[in-house]
């Protein structure tokens, strides 16, 4: 027996008082994982799908090694809300080895694999049922309403659940209503009556806008105050590089996705969107207390990822077509490297063409790239002087948003709806976030509607 300090959840609020159980006072260990995004054929390749299995077998190769108390997957298991039976059949290999392990797997839903229709089911609900993990979410899928119910097998979903000493809770995905229900949501978890969990980890698949700088985070800091007053560790998905909050004693973590969604992320070194930013797992443990310490540790080492490489070529200084596929050809023979598999490779082309574009055949120089590395893929894109993205992005550095308003306010500027372009734009770029948050195209037509109405 010894002396403790026992939190329970009253009026919304946790209250000490002094007790005295047999309770271990060991520290809890989980993985945290996000954005796995199986099923994501890059390029439409099946190789590229393959990878992100890949990188999701050596996380849970990870997870078996260190045999933590749990795992946590902050959303986007999957990368679409259809998927093939055999992205469904690799996480459930994937998972059936961490159960037989005897290792609990919990998510949430993230925005690619969520059903925003009432009554739907995501195929994350599917593998809850069948016990391969347990899927956490606030609002019950078909009367909408909010539900502070522990999670069960038969039901397939729960708003938490208690492993040992520790207590998750998750949210599904919500997008742009998120900050709006995160005060009901810490009320309704806070009514929830104390067990004997000694520290309380949350799942949540957002931004935070402290640490996202290009214009797509989705919660503030103060935000998430109405869960922070019984959260110990929040683990986060849905931004695909590592980051912490606060600066001192962080709170809020996360990890990033596991391989490279895109070329950007597949980069290093340049300071750009998604590029030099790490990305792979965290290897919790927290040490149950008031404050609670928690020893998060960065791992971006134990996960096998493709080869991404960038290239620029200067279209300058070449004065027609052929003297530049010479170039590109000895720009190419230059970076010669070992690869321990197929890159992909983006040539990027820059500067002022002095040549008509019609004569630029792009195919041609990827095929040049092609003869010499025999890469995976090869990318060509064009960075060329008056191009209206790279003036905007001269200005505006990495805000994709600030971008994107001037990029679009200059084609419509334009047409014949000039004098429309502000209220045009701001529709535009409305729409583009509530599609990405999976909203169905009659509610994407009704919100049109509404906001040109």
């Amino acid at each position: 027996m010894q002396s403790c300090s026992l939190f329970v959840w009253y009026n919304e609020s946790p209250i000490q008082t002094d007790c005295t159980r047999t309770m271990s006072d060991a520290p809890i260990r989980f993985v945290h994982l996000a954005d796995v995004h199986l099923g994501f054929r890059q390029y439409g390749l099946s190789e590229r799908a393959a990878d992100f299995v890949r990188a999701f077998d050596d996380a849970v190769d990870y997870c078996l090694r260190v045999a933590p108390d749990f795992v946590v997957i902050a959303g986007d298991l999957f990368d679409s809300k259809s998927i093939e039976p055999s992205t469904y059949a690799a996480a459930d290999i994937a998972l059936e080895r961490l159960a037989r392990a005897g290792i609990p797997v919990v998510a949430n839903e993230g925005n690619h694999e969520r059903w925003f229709r009432r009554g739907e089911r995501s195929w994350l609900w599917q593998l809850s049922r069948h016990g391969r993990l347990r899927l956490l979410r606030q609002f019950d899928p078909l009367s909408g309403e909010l539900q502070a119910r522990p999670w069960t097998s038969e039901r397939g979903f729960g708003a938490y659940t208690d492993i040992g000493a520790a207590r998750v809770f998750g949210v599904e995905y919500l997008g742009a209503r998120l900050a709006a229900h995160l005060p009901e949501i810490g009320a309704s978890l806070s009514a929830v009556p104390a067990g004997g969990q000694r520290a309380v980890i949350g799942l949540l698949h957002t931004g935070v806008d402290e640490a996202v700088h290009l214009g797509v985070g989705g919660v503030t800091l103060d935000d998430l105050a109405p869960i922070r007053a019984f959260t110990d560790y929040l683990a986060l998905g849905h931004v695909h590089y590592e980051y912490r909050l606060p600066e001192r004693n962080p709170w809020i973590f996360n990890p990033g996705a596991l391989e490279a969604h895109n070329i950007l992320e597949g980069l290093m070194g340049e300071p750009s969107e998604g590029e030099g930013r790490v990305r792979g797992l965290y290897d919790v443990t927290v040490h149950p207390g008031r404050p609670a310490e928690i020893d998060a540790r960065f791992r971006d080492d134990v996960i096998a990822r493709r080869p991404f490489r960038r290239w620029s070529v200067d279209v300058g200084e070449a004065a027609d077509f052929d003297q530049l596929c010479t170039h590109v050809d000895q720009a190419v023979s230059g970076r010669l490297e070992l690869f321990n598999e197929p890159p992909v490779i983006e040539l990027r082309l820059t500067g002022r063409l002095r040549f008509e574009r019609i004569h630029l055949d792009t195919e041609r120089l990827a095929e040049i790239v092609r003869a010499t590395l025999q890469p995976l893929h090869v990318r060509v894109t064009l960075q060329l002087a008056g191009d209206r993205r790279r003036s905007a992005a001269a200005r505006y550095g990495t805000n994709v948003r600030a971008i994107e308003r001037e990029v679009l306010e200059q084609l419509i500027g334009e047409s014949p709806h000039a004098d429309e372009a502000p209220a045009l734009t701001a529709a535009a770029l409305d729409l583009k976030a509530a599609a990405l948050e999976g909203q169905s195209p009659e509610a994407l037509a009704q919100h049109l509607e509404r906001r040109l109405g």
